[in-house]
């Protein structure tokens, strides 16, 4: 069975991307063959694609999220059959037409999610869901850079525990973090008075999304000196409080978030879709910031 791959060669911008169709070996033990509909972006693939994350050899592909149809199943379980439609976290890539995951990975695609939804969920809902694991329990939550997938889902999951919110996001997305539970704040100059004038006492934690000195200096001066920093931007900073949180896989956490999708509780905002042929203009746009929500791949019907 043949797949089409995306690869890059190189490390540059979104012009060293290149889809390349190779011939799939025969299907692992423990492995289930998807037939991609959807596949999520993540700032991740972009930053990989620059090199300024080198977690693989060249050439290298993309993509950790992905909802399809199983096409063959190779593993000694009797819970999935050839034709289900699920969703989860991807094995080696997920950017190709034809996928190899791992079977423990699936998660049973809701009927009331749409296939654009479904693909985007697996990477922001799990990584929301360690950030909580992580950072223990808390009343307050401050939040750089609340628009964007991680940042939209950890909002209604705090909130829906219980937690106040502040999050900062541009002026665009300032309605948009107000409606998924938050209070929102504009960052940029003067970031820390406008903080201190809708949420005066400290913060319980913080976890910042972006990674630049105005969220690491505000975390210093407005979490309790024993609260929790973390970030998940991946980029040093300037403090050895800020600590790095990276995502867990867990089943039981993504669905945990499906299901919340599915019956209401949370929202799910995908803001862009492209062809799997349009991946490079996908890219570009990812790599821009100020995402309001998901992109995705969309795959042919």
């Amino acid at each position: 069975m043949n797949t089409t791959i995306l690869l890059a060669h190189a490390y540059g911008q979104s012009d060293v991307l290149e889809l390349e169709t190779h011939t799939l070996p025969a299907l692992a033990s423990g492995m289930a063959r998807i037939q991609v509909k959807t596949a999520g972006i993540n700032p991740i693939d972009a930053r990989r694609m620059t090199g300024e994350f080198k977690h693989a050899d060249l050439p290298q592909t993309f993509g950790t999220e992905y909802a399809g149809v199983i096409l063959e199943l190779n593993g000694s379980q009797s819970t999935w059959q050839i034709g289900d439609e699920v969703l989860g976290s991807g094995g080696a890539f997920t950017h190709a037409s034809v996928i190899d995951v791992p079977i423990a990975n699936l998660v049973k695609k809701p009927s009331n999610i749409s296939w654009a939804v479904a693909g985007t969920i697996a990477g922001a809902a799990q990584t929301a869901m360690t950030i909580l694991d992580e950072m223990g329990p808390a009343q307050s939550l401050l939040l750089h850079g609340g628009s964007g997938g991680v940042g939209s889902v950890l909002i209604q999951i705090a909130v829906d525990r219980g937690i106040n919110v502040v999050a900062t996001a541009s002026e665009k997305n300032q309605d948009y973090i107000r409606a998924l539970g938050a209070t929102p704040v504009i960052y940029g100059e003067g970031l820390i008075e406008r903080i201190r004038q809708v949420h005066p006492t400290a913060f319980d934690v913080s976890i910042d999304m972006i990674g630049n000195e105005d969220a690491t200096h505000a975390s210093l001066q407005l979490v309790k000196a024993n609260g929790f920093k973390g970030t998940i931007a991946g980029r040093k900073v300037s403090s050895n409080q800020i600590q790095p949180v990276w995502v867990k896989r867990n089943v039981q956490n993504l669905q945990h978030v499906v299901d919340g999708i599915a019956d209401g509780r949370f929202q799910w905002a995908v803001s862009r879709e492209y062809p799997f042929v349009q991946a490079q203009q996908a890219y570009a746009d990812i790599l821009e910031g100020h995402t309001k929500g998901k992109s995705v791949l969309v795959f042919e019907k």
